[in-house]
Parts: C-alpha cells; structure tokens; sequence
C-alpha cells in the first residue's frame, strides 16, 4: 500500500528535503558509502547526483525545503547544536549552488540561539529565522532568489516563518513566553499585511502548512489537527488523538494531507476524507507539488541508519471507498 520503494533508500540513509518538479527525482541529505551530502536522488533508478559534499559525514547535517527550481537547506556542523548554520541555494535550472546567509555570532564567538526550522520557500523567495542577541530575540531573513538580496522583515519574538501564497507569515508573542499570533509580511507591497481569514484564529502554534489554498496546523499541546480547504473558511477539528500520543509533523501534496504522531504517519484525502496508516512506526512525510514522500522509522540502530522511501502519487492512490474518521 505504501507505493513505490525508492531504489537503496533501504540501505542508505536518504532524508528528503522536498521533490523536484515533475516528482521523478527529490533533494535529499544523504549518507552512503559514497558519498554524504546534500544530492539530487531520482527516484526510479536511486542515483545520487552530489550538489554538496558535507565536510564531516559524522556531524553535517542538512534540513531544507525544495520548490518549484529552488531547493534551500540549513547546514549544520555539530550533534550537540543546531544554532550554528548556513543557508544555501540551490538552482536546479543552472545547477549553481551559493550561500545566502549564515547564523549570527554573539560574544565569544558562539552563534546566538535560534528556533529550528528548515527555511521557507515559495516561488524566488526564501525565509528563515535567526537568533540575533540575548534573550531569545529573533529575526525573520527574507531572501531573493533571483537576486541574492537579503533583508530583515521582522524582529523580536518571533518563529520560524512559512509562505502563504504571496505573504510571509510568522507566530510571533509580545513578550518573551507570551502566546504567539500570526503576522504576515507581503511580497508585492513590502510592508507589513492584513492575514487570510483562515489564519486569524491560530495562536500559539507554529506548526501550520499551507499551498496557497489548503491549510492544516496543529494545537498548541500537539493533540489536535485542525484543516481549511480554503482560505475563507475557518478551519475545522479534523483529527484529534487519544491521551498519550501527539502530532509531530504534517506535509501537504495535491489531493492528500500527511500527518505524523509519536506511533504512526497517516496519509488522508482532503478530497473524501478518508485516511490510511502509512508506516508502521513513526517514520514521516514529505509533501511537494506532485508527489508525497513517506520515510519508514529506521530499520535499525546507527549513526545514519537506513530510512525506506516510498513515493506515493495522491492522484492515483486507491484510497479506501469511504472515510475511517
């Protein structure tokens, strides 16, 4: 039920970053024999095709998102701390990979906190946050894929952001420990936006996904889903769990809703409703445009143990005749 297996993903560490358009190939960070870094994987024959080598196969690390011809991770350099980090570009058209900005160090010479989080991507923009001083201040860096500009949209207390159509959206408290509301930044006006009805009610969560028009985001304890199939319309409890178990991630494709907890991921239709145990562990999902990724738990106990990879198309999935919750 779980699709096509990716070719090695069951002897290989592959994370997926995000598909690329067209969904026969995905961005991964990898670990193999060969090679780690951060590589196109096509996903019919398991080729890698390196973009960036890491340095230290033991403590690199990648997280990122891909996006139309743009993929965008973080890279960082220690198992202790993910506050030290680089953020890359990568263009899939011209295959030229450049940094585009860096944590910030404070006295010392150690990188101020930062909330973690892949960056952000949506058409030639990226985004991210960054601590910047003491106290848990953060900032929200709005990059230009196109030009390789880079400036500050917000600061203070704030989350990492996400993109909602042409907005820049972001939790952000007004004081330190506060509950968070969303605020939103537009791309065609530069300046500060008025939020899409289906945002106005979430607070204190920055979990939330959206592609322009659907938006799931999850409660601020981790118990509750909550889903809009449009940006007029109030989200509504979609999923709620049993005492003992929390939501942990959720990722959008076309036609299909993935949600992960501490037991299983799940994969529902935003069409009928209708939902399916994916994994028989935790394991976790990777939404795109076109296809959805789910990664099994490890089969294994090791430093980069192997992580089967399946490629789910929602459009043809035989999703069960009606719906289980």
């Amino acid at each position: 039920m779980l699709g096509r297996v990716v070719p090695d993903s069951g002897r290989s560490e592959f994370v997926p970053l995000g598909a690329a358009p067209g969904g026969r190939s995905a961005f991964v960070a990898a670990w193999t024999p060969a090679f780690s870094g951060v590589a196109e994987l096509h996903l019919g024959s398991g080729r890698l095709q390196p973009i960036r080598r890491f340095a230290s196969a033991a403590s690199d690390q990648a997280d990122g998102v891909a996006s139309g011809r743009w993929l965008v991770w973080a890279q960082t350099y220690s198992l202790s701390s993910l506050d030290r980090f680089t953020i890359y570009a990568y263009d899939a058209g011209s295959r030229q990979t450049r940094e585009i900005g860096h944590s910030l160090a404070g006295p010392g010479g150690t990188a101020w906190p930062s909330p973690w989080h892949a960056p952000a991507v949506s058409g030639n923009y990226a985004a991210w946050a960054q601590g910047y001083g003491p106290g848990g201040v953060v900032e929200i860096r709005l990059a230009s894929l196109a030009t390789g500009v880079v400036t500050t949209i917000a600061r203070g207390h704030v989350q990492p952001p996400f993109f909602d159509g042409d907005l820049v959206v972001w939790p952000q408290s007004d004081t330190p420990g506060s509950q968070t509301a969303l605020h939103a930044y537009s791309l065609a006006t530069r300046t500060a936006a008025a939020l899409p009805p289906v945002l106005t009610a979430i607070r204190g969560t920055d979990v939330v996904v959206t592609d322009g028009t659907r938006t799931a985001y999850l409660s601020p304890d981790f118990t509750r889903l909550y889903y809009s199939p449009g940006q007029d319309v109030r989200a509504r409890l979609a999923v709620r769990l049993p005492a003992g178990a929390d939501f942990t991630d959720l990722a959008l494709a076309p036609g299909a809703l993935a949600w992960t907890t501490s037991a299983a991921t799940y994969l529902a239709s935003t069409r009928t409703g209708a939902f399916v145990q994916v994994t028989p562990a935790y394991g976790y999902a990777t939404g795109s445009s076109s296809v959805m990724l789910i990664t099994d738990a490890p089969n294994g106990k090791a430093a980069h143990p192997a992580l089967p990879t399946y490629v789910i198309d929602p459009a043809s999935y035989a999703w069960p005749a009606c719906a289980t919750g």
